[in-house]
């Protein structure tokens, strides 16, 4: 983890070195697969200190925040033909966490309506609000502008 670290603040001046107003945001390790496709509740222990220890080491660097990422449990995260990659449905979660970190920073000057976090594994979409739907890894806001469910999708 500390060369991890270590690597990460190094690129971070080189990057602030060449023009000091540049915004980093340094994503979290998402979590292991398990049986291909699910979430590893066996290591998440492990990955959730990871990040913590990466957390406390770039925060102190100007303009540099780190964007946490939470995969829901139990649900089908990862993609089959490239193991330990995520899918549309990881896709989803990483471009939410990140697009609502640049918010938050005020990078961006609107953002995402968001659900809370309770919203994540949530697959009941035609009852989710919009913004629950937008925050659920499971539905979309389709064509039409209603709350619709993820197909299982193609490899």
């Amino acid at each position: 983890t500390e060369i991890t670290a270590d690597n990460l603040r190094r690129t971070i001046r080189a990057i602030h070195a060449e023009n000091p107003d540049i915004v980093v945001l340094v994503v979290a390790k998402y979590a292991d697969a398990k049986q291909v496709l699910y979430v590893n509740d066996r290591t998440l222990e492990r990955n959730e200190a990871m990040n913590a220890a990466v957390r406390a080491s770039v925060e102190a660097e100007p303009k540099t925040h780190f964007v946490d990422l939470k995969f829901p449990e139990g649900v089908a995260m990862f993609q089959t033909l490239n193991t330990g990659h995520a899918n549309c449905r990881g896709d989803k979660v990483m471009a939410s966490s990140v697009m609502e970190a640049m918010y938050k920073h005020k990078v961006l000057a609107r953002g995402l309506d968001l659900g809370s976090e309770e919203c994540l594994a949530r697959e009941d979409c035609e009852s989710l609000s919009p913004a629950c739907c937008q925050r659920s890894a499971l539905c979309y806001i389709d064509e039409q502008g209603a709350c619709a469910a993820y197909g299982p999708g193609l490899q």
